[in-house]
This record gives C-alpha cells, structure tokens and sequence, in this order.
C-alpha cells in the first residue's frame, strides 16, 4: 500500500495533503527547519486540527527523521514547497520513492523561484512537473507533468493558487500509475534556457534605461507582495510598483523615466524605451495609492524625471 509522507512548510500544499488523507494514502506530513511564520504556524495548526502525524525536518541529521518515518509506515514521499535539499541518505531510504513537484517545464525553471521567473519572462503557460528526488535538485527523471496557463492579469498569487487546485490532479494521476506499474520515467533535456535563482534585491529595482515596458510590467506582476516588488528610487526613497500596465505611446524626444501624463481619468504614465508605462498601484510607508494620488502626495508633475 502507498503511504506518503509531504514534505512542505506552506499552506499551499493543503490540497495536496487532503487528497492524500482522503485516498488513505497518508503516513505523515514533514515540516520544515525554519523559525516560525503565519503561513506555516497556519499549517501547523490545521494539521493539528486535523489529527495528521508531523514531524519536523532536521537539516543537519536525518537519523531520527528516518526513524520515524519508518514507524509511521510511511515507504514513499512528496516535496512540495520544502527549502532543504534532501540529502542521499534519506533519498535512498526512500529507494526511489521520492518524488518533488516543481511549477515549471522542467528542466527550465529549476531553482527555487520558478513562478516569480516565469511571470517576469512573460510565459504565458508553464507545466506542474512530477520528477524523482536525486542528489542534483531538480533533475530527477520525470513521471508525470499537467498544462497550466498564465494569464497576462495574473499575479504570483494568482498563478500559486492555480497549482494548488492542481495538486491533486496531478498526485492522482502519478497514484494510478504507480498502482497500475505503468510509470515510464523520462530523462530531462540536458539543455535548457531559463533558471530560476533567488531573488537579489538590486535585480527588484526598475531601470528605466534598458527595461523596454513589457518588461517593466510583468517584473511588477511577478513580485505584487508575495515575492519581491517591483522598486523605483524618487528623492533618495523607495517606493514599491505592484501594478503596471502598458500604455501606447509614439513620442519623440523625450527621456526615458519621464512622467509624460498626469491625470485622474489617464494616472501616471512614464516614457519608455519602446512607449510608456502606467503606474497603477504604488506601496509606500503611508499606504498604497494609485499613480495619480501618489504623484500628488509626493509631489511629481508632467516633465518630472524618475532618474
């Protein structure tokens, strides 16, 4: 009988855990070595509530963690949402049993930011990967994989939430086929395009020079809040961009960071390489605002330059 221990340490991975309990197809869940935060003192607490074995991830021993995992049954596992990287040792307690799911196509995207990349690059469909756990992270032989699409309003949130839905569609099927001995693993491509590396707070900060507005506009998509914001310096503070839209515009002559609109009705539109771009919804110290109330408050006018 198939019974998984989930290792995670978000909220995000509920579905996949309920689809689990559900099926009696649960031994344990596996929670991260982290300090506390409300998505997973979340998670624990709903864990609790509903009766569900824990346990907690030691990074720097695997021998209890083993111990207990064997106790409570459980001979396969799923990451989902886990920030350590599994060493061999509990890899091969698992004997090939371990598997991750990961948002990309694999092998694009490896890494731990996948979704933030995606959005950012302007993918507009991406893949929920079901792949076995090897030494090398994100580079096991895949199982099974599911189409999601991106839309171009969606935001990380959006995006995360519809993996979560997924979950236990992609779970039941990779369960059929272990339970039918009909998995055919596949190797990844050896070579791929995009990665998907922590987040560095210089790569948040819009550069009117070289970003064309496309770009400026999903790197304000991919963070609004979850990740990273997007970020732009006026008078030495930094104010966050969680909104962008793109705006036509054929001028001539004017510098790049240039306010070139300023109204109710049109908001606060500034030039870009290739046209403009609208500053929808700006974070601040003093709450968040549309382009016009912020420009406003702090004072920016038509002519004024961001750079």
């Amino acid at each position: 009988m198939q019974k998984y221990a989930v290792f995670t340490g978000s909220c995000q991975s509920l579905s996949a855990i309920q689809y689990l309990q559900q099926s009696n197809k649960l031994a344990c869940v596996v929670l991260v070595d982290a300090e506390p935060n409300p998505d997973l003192m979340q998670l624990q607490q709903l864990l609790h509530q509903a009766q569900i074995p824990t346990l907690k991830y030691n990074q720097y021993d695997d021998t209890t963690l083993i111990a207990d995992l064997d106790r409570l049954g459980a001979n396969r596992g799923v990451i989902y949402l886990f920030r350590h990287i599994i060493k061999q040792k509990l890899i091969s307690y698992f004997d090939g049993s371990l598997v991750n799911i990961h948002p990309s196509p694999l092998p694009e995207y490896r890494g731990p930011f996948p979704l933030y990349w995606q959005i950012r690059n302007g993918e507009q469909a991406t893949k929920l990967t079901l792949h076995r756990v090897t030494s090398k992270v994100d580079s096991g032989d895949i199982a099974t994989d599911i189409d999601l699409t991106i839309h171009p309003f969606d935001t990380i949130s959006i995006v995360n939430q519809k993996v979560s839905q997924a979950l236990p569609h992609l779970l039941d099927t990779f369960c059929q086929l272990v339970e039918q001995e009909a998995i055919t693993w596949r190797e990844q491509d050896t070579c791929f395009e995009y990665f998907a590396p922590m987040i560095e707070p210089q790569q948040l900060a819009i550069n009117w020079c070289k970003q064309p507005t496309l770009e400026i506009v999903n790197m304000c998509r991919a963070g609004n809040v979850d990740v990273g914001c997007a970020t732009f310096r006026l008078r030495e503070e930094m104010f966050q961009v969680l909104q962008a839209s793109e705006v036509k515009c054929d001028i001539k002559g004017v510098k790049v960071g240039t306010v070139i609109q300023l109204s109710r009705r049109e908001g606060l539109v500034i030039k870009t390489l290739d046209g403009a771009v609208c500053l929808d919804v700006i974070g601040t110290q003093q709450g968040l605002f549309d382009g016009y109330r912020f420009a406003v408050i702090f004072g920016l006018d038509a002519g004024f330059s961001l750079i």
